[in-house]
């Protein structure tokens, strides 16, 4: 196996030897697979890849404080030497691992017409098609990698780290979108870009781009800001925005309603809203709304104890903008600094010894602060 791994580092231009690579262990090869398929994408979409293709997939240094929305520099070339000597796969980003391929720009313009509308969109078709083949390899990798996680944990007693924990979360939501994805692709590949704009949740993360990415997110952020909208307006509650906004007083609130935001005190008309404002889905009756709502806060939940415990320091850009999105706060348009403030009361507050807080009130709160900015914020135009 040493030969075979020395090989695989020397078309990633690392220098390596047999002495060095005789203690690698089997998820170590699993990662230098992985890196050594990135590496063939990126080829394949140089074009489209080079703004975040190293600094996305194997970003191992932790990003520097800024209040500018940059992305972290990209790892140099002896962390990932080190990444494949640990042999381990917990230096792998989650989101780095669960990254897709985007698609190469083609500059020749399509002719005009009828004829030019259908030519182009063959051509974006049969670019969705590779991406979706890239993205389907992608996650069989990943795969293999979380098998030895879970393998590590139950015989070793593994600790796992937050980015292990994200990669082991994600890959196993994949792993079940497979089903209707692989029937959908094998039947009907044709609707696969209309999958992908109207029923995101059934494609795998390995198979969307990153502009895919920001396009549902800001579909979602316009669903949340319009329930905000509404919420303010037909608030009739002695909570408010300025009682959320401190943390004395959002204890208060949880000691004094708590009871209230108990599920199965709320109606099926607010599960649902409720559903939707976390970017889950809100159809069904009320005890599934329930079940799909606590399953997820209980995911964020184990998400906070780790990140409570490593802090927010080590977490990339892209990593701070996806736990945001996830806990129902703002993550596009606004600064790291804020991305960092709003995360950190999250977790104050979650994880508060002073109080339970329930987690429907939790979402409650963020519906409220949605648009709430922080004393170093500048201000949004």
């Amino acid at each position: 196996m040493s030969a075979t791994v020395i090989r695989a580092a020397t078309s990633l231009g690392l220098h390596a030897n047999a002495r060095s690579l005789s203690s690698i262990t089997q998820s170590g090869h699993y990662l230098t697979r992985h890196m050594i398929m990135q590496r063939q994408f990126a080829a394949r979409h140089a074009s489209a890849t080079s703004a975040f293709s190293r600094s996305t997939f194997y970003s191992t240094m932790p990003s520097t404080k800024s209040n500018d929305q940059v992305q972290p520099s990209p790892a140099p070339m002896e962390d990932l030497t080190g990444a494949i000597k640990a042999g381990t796969a917990g230096s792998v980003a989650p989101e780095d691992s669960l990254s897709s391929a985007s698609t190469t720009a083609i500059d020749t313009k399509p002719p005009a017409g009828l004829s030019g509308k259908i030519t182009e969109f063959v051509r974006k078709g049969k670019e969705i098609v590779i991406q979706c083949k890239d993205g389907v390899k992608l996650l069989w990798v990943n795969k293999k990698i979380v098998k030895d996680l879970k393998q590590a944990q139950l015989q070793d007693g593994h600790q796992l780290t937050r980015r292990e924990f994200q990669l082991i979360h994600k890959t196993d939501i994949d792993v079940k979108r497979m089903i209707p994805f692989g029937l959908i692709f094998l039947l009907a590949t044709e609707y696969i870009p209309l999958i992908i704009i109207f029923a995101p949740q059934l494609i795998p993360s390995t198979c969307v781009t990153p502009s895919q990415l920001d396009g549902r997110r800001k579909k979602i952020h316009e669903k949340r800001s319009t329930m905000t909208e509404k919420l303010i307006l037909q608030n009739k509650r002695e909570i408010t925005k300025e009682h959320l906004a401190s943390y004395n007083s959002f204890i208060s609130i949880a000691k004094k309603y708590g009871e209230g935001f108990d599920y199965n005190m709320i109606d099926r008309q607010h599960l649902s809203s409720f559903c939707k404002f976390m970017g889950l889905s809100g159809f069904g009756p009320k005890f599934m709304l329930k079940k799909r709502l606590d399953k997820h806060m209980t995911y964020l939940h184990k998400d906070d104890v780790l990140l409570h415990q490593e802090g927010l320091d080590s977490l990339t850009f892209s990593e701070l903008q996806v736990a945001n999105e996830e806990r129902g706060m703002r993550s596009l348009e606004v600064s790291r600094e804020h991305l960092e403030k709003s995360l950190a009361y999250w977790l104050r507050v979650s994880q508060s010894k002073d109080a339970q807080v329930p987690p429907a009130l939790m979402i409650f709160s963020r519906m409220f602060l949605l648009h709430s900015t922080f004393k170093s914020d500048p201000a949004r135009k």
